[in-house]
């Protein structure tokens, strides 16, 4: 769908892996507010990728079906995940008609896996009472 983008709000960008450190996961959600019940939304993997392998490109697709609209004006929430390292993304650029509309930077959240290796904190003894 040509024209201005849509506007956005609320995006996140998150990459982690599960427990044990293996299977990661980046997850990338927003809210885009469209004209409409026949207007639809949807994040897809940019064609092609940038040079910069530490940004990650979606484009947000737009498309209305034919027939009679009204005239409602929504938020509608999008979601996009993609198996990673756990640690391949600091970025994610949202695309419209091939321009920036947003840039995201990727979260990545502890794990069990990924604790501090630094030594415990030292307990005080407490004396005892005589």
């Amino acid at each position: 769908m040509a024209g201005s983008a849509p506007s956005t709000r609320n995006w996140k960008a998150t990459e982690m892996t599960d427990l044990i450190g293996r299977n990661g996961r980046l997850t990338v959600t927003g809210e885009v507010s469209i004209h409409g019940v026949l207007t639809t939304v949807k994040l897809v993997p940019h064609t092609p990728q940038g040079i910069n392998p530490a940004i990650f490109l979606l484009d947000l697709k737009v498309t209305r079906k034919s027939g009679i609209d009204s005239h409602i004006v929504r938020w509608v929430d999008l979601s996009y995940q993609r198996k990673s390292s756990g640690s391949s993304y600091k970025e994610v650029d949202i695309l419209f008609d091939g321009t920036i509309v947003k840039r995201i930077k990727v979260s990545h959240p502890r794990t069990l896996a990924a604790r501090s290796k630094g030594k415990p904190a030292k307990k005080k003894s407490r004396k005892k009472a005589a």
